[in-house]
């Protein structure tokens, strides 16, 4: 799974971060679904469901955003998981060189 930001991870327009909540689609879902206990059995389960609304949410870019540049250690944001996050952060940080 590639991942990609149209800017770097520190930089975010502040009323960009407070507005796209508004448009958010799992603006109506149980926040539980989002917060899983664990990554397998039930757990994986609620990650698929809530990944499969983050996929057709219009804001979930700025959702991913948000949680790069505010750390989110836990949960489901703009479709990622907590352990995605942390190597898009790692990968992010690499020198140009490496990556090629």
């Amino acid at each position: 799974m590639a991942f990609t930001l149209e800017r770097p991870v520190d930089e975010v327009d502040d009323q960009a971060v407070v507005n796209w909540r508004d448009y958010a689609a799992c603006k109506s879902c149980s926040p539980e679904l989002f917060f899983p206990a664990g990554t397998t059995g039930a757990a994986f389960d609620e990650i698929v469901a809530a990944k499969a609304v983050c996929a057709v949410c219009p804001v979930q870019t700025a959702c991913l955003r948000f949680a790069l540049v505010t750390n989110q250690a836990y949960g489901i944001w703009g479709g990622t998981t907590e352990a995605d996050r942390v190597l898009m952060k790692r990968l992010s940080r690499r020198p140009a060189a490496l990556s090629a």
